[in-house]
């Protein structure tokens, strides 16, 4: 039962942190939007029907009933169409015109001048990237305040068991030989219980920073060690192998690593700012990525699935999936509490550095699609500038409309093949 109430709770603490990146990402949009005169109707988090709403001033804030992403309404989003400009018929000058006339109901007398469209491209540019700047902002808060604040497991410099000898190969069990080395810890005298504090005088804080050190001056090293509260000095030859490092397409690929012969008690260290700069960098890059490979993605996704196959634990996952790792990761009972709350906001963190990059896609509706489309409205008017020309106005992005209803559509089949799978092919956690 209380495993149950802790996966349930896990469930509904992510989805709270989800309304809140949301929320968080329209308000990027809406108070420059405000600052700058726009007027902005509404500000919602979610879709569908309204669950909640309060207006203030000249704007609605409200939470609706399907939690899959949130908008503000702005008025004259899209520019009217030029003098002259030919009315065509059918379903995509519908859509074009639908999208000029959207939110007209709002324009009142004294909102002549208040159109999104009539701001300078600088200032359109600002307020569209303002929402995925504010989830990169609450990405790298969230992912520096667990790394520097809680910290994560590394592999500390105190010894636990020392290996026998040096393996002819490297899998979860390891049998020694008559014919294999003695461990190079082994043969030094280190011992179980052991604290290596300094390598050729260098302090040191985890032992990845003693296998960059091997690396980089190979041969012998000289180690300080506590042992028993007594300072001890000892000389290592760590000798180098080929490790499993990466697998790729079902090819393991390995690397040249300095052995040790010792087994490491994991234990929780803070990150400096660097490295949590460094881990926030790495993610942003490897989902981007993610992202634009996402078609492919979802069709292996979908293959294996159908194929009963497990599927790949990196890659995407709806908003079920991330409920389902979250009611894992709370009701696990092997983790201690700050191991849970750690990972509950890298997870969220992780979203908001999705968040950032998805909509950085230059595709309407994206955010990144109206972003691409002040820069290719700068880059004109800049040429019609050089060029002696008239000033040609607004970019008139109303006419992507037709393809923006292809994206939508293509966004809406993925998230809803995502749905599915996260329900017959829930992801493992590996608890």
């Amino acid at each position: 039962m209380i495993e149950i109430l802790l996966y349930i709770g896990g469930i509904a603490l992510v989805a709270l942190g989800i309304a809140v990146s949301i929320g968080w990402h329209e308000l990027g949009h809406l108070i420059p939007a405000k600052l700058f005169g726009v007027k902005v109707p509404r500000y919602m988090i979610g879709f569908g029907p309204t669950l909640f709403s309060r207006k203030r001033g000249e704007t609605e804030y409200g939470v609706k009933a399907i939690p899959l992403g949130g908008y503000i309404t702005m008025i004259g989003m899209y520019p009217p169409a030029k003098p002259g400009a030919k009315v065509g018929k059918g379903f995509a000058a519908e859509s074009i015109q639908a999208a000029r006339d959207a939110h007209s109901e709002h324009v009142g007398p004294g909102d002549k001048n208040r159109m999104f469209y009539q701001l300078s491209v600088l200032k359109r540019m600002v307020i569209m990237f303002g929402g995925p700047f504010m989830n990169l902002i609450l990405g790298f808060a969230l992912t520096f305040g667990v790394l520097i604040g809680i910290g994560s497991y590394e592999r500390s410099t105190t010894i636990v068991e020392i290996s026998e000898c040096v393996p002819s190969s490297f899998t979860e069990k390891v049998d020694c030989s008559a014919s294999d080395a003695i461990g190079p810890a082994k043969q030094s005298g280190l011992m179980a219980g052991d604290v290596v504090t300094a390598v050729e005088g260098q302090q040191v804080r985890n032992w990845d920073q003693i296998t960059e050190y091997a690396l980089a001056n190979p041969g012998e090293l000289s180690f300080e060690v506590l042992r028993d509260q007594s300072k001890m000095s000892f000389s290592i030859n760590p000798v180098l192998v080929e490790r499993p490092s990466l697998t790729i397409d079902g090819k393991t690929l390995t690397q040249k690593l300095p052995f040790f012969g010792v087994v490491l008690e994991p234990e929780r260290q803070p990150q400096t700012f660097a490295e949590a700069l460094e881990y926030s960098g790495n993610v942003i890059g490897s989902t981007f990525e993610l992202i634009v490979t996402l078609p492919v993605q979802v069709v292996d996704l979908l293959s294996s699935t159908l194929s009963g196959d497990a599927r790949d634990s990196s890659g995407p996952v709806s908003i079920v999936g991330i409920g389902q790792a979250a009611g894992s990761i709370a009701s696990n009972s092997d983790a201690d509490p700050l191991d849970k709350w750690a990972s509950g906001l890298m997870m969220l963190a992780s979203l908001n550095f999705a968040l950032f990059a998805f909509n950085m896609l230059p595709l309407l509706p994206l955010d990144g699609g109206h972003l691409a489309g002040a820069v290719y409205e700068a880059l004109k008017k800049g040429a019609y500038r050089i060029l002696g020309k008239p000033n040609p106005g607004p970019a008139d992005t109303a006419l992507l409309m037709p393809l923006t209803y292809v994206v939508t559509a293509a966004l809406i089949v993925m998230s809803l093949i995502l749905l599915v799978v996260d329900f017959v092919n829930p992801l493992s956690l590996g608890f």
